[in-house]
């Protein structure tokens, strides 16, 4: 697009352009159809098909499109102007198709514009410094031929509130009118002004406002009558200038307020006491019914003007407030309360009357049996000074009557009279009212002790365990001291003491005051159940068998017991006169009675005899294994345990200590079992088997043997029980065995009969294994014959194999012993394949004789 050309996409409620300058303008376009349209030029024509696009606009027709519509028009944009007083606002004008005119749209504004960009069908205007609140519409026009057509924008200037501002409202009481009232800044136009008033959620009122010129202020208010739900609702003002739907919505608040409502309708009750005795404290409150709120409540109780500490409590119902009284000077005092809540205040007023009244006193003297006494009733000055005295008995009858400041009443008492009652009264007149003071005593009458068989028996029975006191009384006046003394020593006075057998005796007791002393005697008898010692009866007893069956048992207790023993688990029996035996050896329990209780105790019996020793205990046959560990155990009964010793029989030298059983304890013993009452014996045979040993293996008449000539192979060996022979050999059927397996006899020896020869002797307890190596030797010619018919490498090998053999066991002669081997710790078995029936050979280290 070249410069000043114009793409325009317009369509319903919306026109676009876009100058090729980079100037872009939008508003309201003009109402062409209700499909969007897009069209380069100098402005949007309706006759353009939707979506089609032109390189440039000309008056006259374009091929290939419909002819221009034969109504010409003007239009503006906006067509209503929002714009704030003193401001400015841009008008789009535009005209529709005119053949043969290229000139675009006139704005014409009584206070004048500034032309804007344009092009041939439009033009912007923009209208600056609006001070005027209701200017005349701006008024766009253009004329095609003989027509002309024109198009208005009406202007709406306005102003947006500064602030809204909601007066205080002051307390007030319950039912009294309140004027809510919010100011709203200057603004305009105030016919789109409301302005709304809220308590709480709930709306109050809204204010709306008429036409009139220019701006201005406004206030509204709103009156209520205040009532107790109003207390603390928050008040609100809103106030909103809409310019809606050409313009923006304003919206302004005031900062809320809250309601304060109050009733204090009645005035306080006032409750205190119409006197109040001087230096003396009393209680005095105050209650408020009505008030409202009553957490708001203030209560304040004085004297003379003067707060007391008061204490406030608060229910749904009332106020109540609470104080003490304390008054020091005699007269007239004025007692206050003030309720205040709100702006209300509210004061009960009484009078206190204070006054000044000692108590009474009466004094009695203590006197002895048959001498006069002073009775005196007293009063102390008071204030007002009318105060009247009376002596009177238990009775209520008056013994004196008179004005203060003393009574006295003169009496002679007898022994009776001690704790006679005396009340003295004193009366003070207070205008209608009376105060009344006592004080009471009695009468202390004098005698010495004394003492009889009821405040204190001659003779008393305790049981042990329980707690007693001596009680041993006397009556007296002042009350006698009675101590008791057992055996020169004072009994325990911190009360009852735990009764035990040493109590027991003769106690003096002596009553004494300060008038006199009494004294008399007293038996004390200390019962208690039955008890079993170690001294009477021991808890281990000890009998011989044989002896007489005895089990004497004593017991201690008062009353005395009855004491029986019986075997633990059976019935008590006669057992007297029998002889004891072991079967009485065992637990017994005696049993000690009387009327407190009784008492068990389990004596142990042991019965004692001389040993005796059986094969059960001691077998007279032992079976010992050599190495095992060596142990001569022989039990004998008896009791006490006898001690048990065994000697080999006819051996002076008995064998030498060892842990582990050697051959050398085979053999007889003699076993002696010995205790306090006897001895018994009992023989014992001892057979000590072993393991084969000393095995010996000898080749006769030697290991070398020539060809054809015979040779043995004995075996001999030592063992219990005997040992068994088997042999381990060259296989050959010129073998014989001896009757025992002893021996090996070889005939006519030829190469089959030549190797190892193993010998093993088994018996239950081992075995024992020795092995020979027996060469036969045959001609060095026929050798060399048969070597000939291997090959050369063969020859070499029997070569090295001859060397070998002639090294060890071929050049050697004699007898041999084998050393012991057993198992595979001294038997070194070469290796032989098992298959094909081949012997087993086994190499033992052998060592020359």
């Amino acid at each position: 697009m070249g410069h000043g050309t114009l793409l325009w996409i317009w369509g319903p409620g919306l026109l676009l352009g876009l100058f090729g300058s980079g100037i872009l303008l939008w508003g309201q376009g003009p109402t062409l159809d209700q499909r969007p349209h897009l069209g380069l030029g100098s402005h949007p024509d309706p006759s353009i098909p939707f979506g089609s696009v032109v390189s440039h606009w000309s008056e006259g027709p374009i091929w290939g499109l419909p002819a221009p519509s034969a109504t010409f028009w003007v239009r503006s944009w906006p067509r209503v102007a929002v714009v704030p007083f003193g401001g400015s606002v841009p008008i789009n004008c535009s005209r529709g198709f005119c053949p043969g005119l290229a000139v675009p749209p006139e704005l014409s504004w009584a206070l004048g514009s500034t032309a804007g960009p344009g092009g041939r069908r439009w033009r912007t205007f923009v209208l600056t410094n609006i001070t005027e609140w209701e200017p005349e519409p701006a008024l766009c026009r253009a004329q095609c031929g003989d027509s002309s057509a024109n198009s208005s924008t009406a202007i709406i200037v306005y102003k947006q509130p500064d602030w809204v501002h909601l007066d205080a409202v002051p307390a007030v009481p319950v039912g009294a009118a309140v004027t809510l009232r919010c100011h709203v800044a200057e603004c305009a136009p105030l016919a789109n002004l409301t302005v709304t008033l809220r308590r709480g959620t709930e709306t109050l009122s809204t204010h709306s406002f008429p036409a009139a010129p220019g701006s201005a202020a406004v206030t509204v208010s709103h009156a209520l009558t205040a009532g107790p739900g109003d207390h603390g609702q928050p008040v609100r003002c809103h106030a909103e200038l809409s310019l809606r739907p050409h313009g923006p919505l304003f919206a302004r608040a005031a900062a809320p307020i809250r309601l304060s409502v109050y009733a204090l309708p009645d005035p306080p009750q006032l409750f205190s006491p119409p006197h109040l005795e001087a230096d003396t404290a009393a209680a005095s409150s105050c209650r408020v019914l009505g008030a409202f709120p009553v957490e708001e409540t203030r209560v304040v109780l004085a004297l003379d003007g003067d707060p007391l500490e008061t204490e406030v409590t608060a229910t749904a119902e009332a106020v109540m407030a609470v104080a003490q009284i304390n008054a020091r000077t005699v007269g007239h005092r004025e007692l206050s309360c003030t309720a205040a809540v709100g702006a209300a205040e509210q004061t009960a007023r009484a009078l206190i009357h204070v006054y000044r009244f000692p108590a009474p006193t009466l004094e009695l003297s203590p006197v002895p049996a048959g001498l006069p006494v002073s009775v005196w009733c007293r009063s102390a000055p008071a204030d007002p000074p009318s105060v009247r005295l009376q002596l009177r008995d238990a009775d209520g009858g008056v013994l004196a009557e008179g004005p203060q400041p003393a009574l006295e009443l003169r009496v002679v008492p007898q022994r009776e009279d001690d704790g006679r009652w005396f009340g003295c009264s004193a009366r003070l007149a207070l205008g209608d009212d009376v105060v009344t003071k006592e004080a009471e005593g009695r009468l202390t009458v004098l005698y010495p002790p004394e003492m009889d068989s009821t405040s204190c028996p001659t003779s008393l029975t305790w049981l042990e365990g329980t707690r007693e006191t001596l009680s041993c009384g006397a009556a007296g006046n002042p009350t006698p001291i009675v101590t008791c003394t057992h055996r020169g020593d004072p009994p325990s006075t911190a009360g009852p003491i735990l009764v035990t057998r040493s109590h027991a005796g003769i106690y003096h007791c002596n009553a004494t005051n300060s008038v006199g002393t009494r004294s008399r005697i007293v038996t004390v008898r200390v019962e208690y159940e039955p008890s079993l010692s170690e001294l009477g009866c021991p808890a281990h007893r000890t009998w011989l068998e044989g002896q007489r069956w005895e089990l004497p048992c004593s017991a201690d207790g008062d009353p005395t017991p009855t004491t029986h023993c019986a075997r633990h688990g059976r019935p008590p029996g006669d057992e007297d006169g029998r002889t004891v035996s072991r079967s009485d050896a065992g637990r017994y329990v005696c049993t000690a009675t009387n009327r407190h209780g009784s008492a068990r105790r389990s004596v142990d019996v042991t019965v004692e005899y001389q040993p005796s020793i059986g094969d059960a205990d001691c077998p007279a046959r032992r079976l010992w294994v050599e190495g095992t560990a060596a142990e001569l155990e022989c039990n004998a009964s008896g009791n006490p345990p006898p001690s048990v010793a065994c000697s080999k029989l006819g051996d002076p030298h008995p064998p030498p200590g060892s842990a582990n059983v050697t051959r050398a304890h085979a053999g007889t013993y003699q076993c002696q079992a010995t205790n306090v009452h006897g001895t018994a014996l009992q023989n014992v045979t001892i057979t000590v088997e072993y393991s084969p040993a000393a095995l010996t293996l000898r080749v006769l008449p030697s290991p070398n043997v020539s060809h054809g000539s015979s040779f043995s192979v004995e075996c001999g060996a030592e063992g219990v029980p005997t040992p068994t022979f088997g042999w381990a050999l060259p296989p050959a059927p010129n073998l014989r065995f001896g009757a025992d397996n002893r021996s090996v006899e070889v005939e006519n020896a030829a190469a089959v009969n030549r190797g190892r020869y193993t010998c093993m002797a088994v018996n239950r307890h081992g075995r024992r294994v020795g092995s020979v190596v027996v060469s036969v030797d045959e001609s060095r010619l026929s050798l060399l014959l048969s070597l000939s018919l291997l090959g050369s490498v063969t020859v070499l090998a029997a070569a090295a194999w001859g060397i070998y053999y002639m090294k060890t066991t071929a050049c050697k002669k004699g007898e041999y012993n084998v050393r012991d081997a057993e198992g595979s710790s001294e038997a070194s078995r070469l290796h032989r394949g098992d298959s094909g029936g081949q012997r087993e050979l086994f190499g033992i280290p052998l060592t020359p004789t």
